[in-house]
């Protein structure tokens, strides 16, 4: 109540994660068992989900089921080494 009273932040955001934060990493991290995202229809949460998913995950799994251009940019850069970007 003294925060709110003074106009300061009780908890700074920058040292809690927020709800929606822990739930992209569970989502992310249990993705090679449930990897088809087709139920989330934002554009900003699938993205967010892509990005904090594992790029060591066998292409049999991501080919299928991500999109996202960034996603292959990065895994073509680390774990994929005879590719290309054409």
């Amino acid at each position: 109540m003294e925060a709110r009273r003074n106009n300061v932040e009780a908890f700074p955001s920058s040292e809690i994660e927020s709800l929606t934060e822990i739930a992209y990493k569970v989502v992310a991290e249990n993705f090679s068992m449930y990897p088809e995202l087709q139920g989330i229809t934002d554009e900003k949460v699938l993205n967010e989900i892509v990005k904090l998913t594992e790029l060591k995950l066998p292409i049999t799994t991501t080919a299928k089921n991500i999109d996202q251009e960034f996603y292959w940019q990065k895994k073509c850069q680390t774990e994929l080494k005879n590719c290309k970007k054409e």
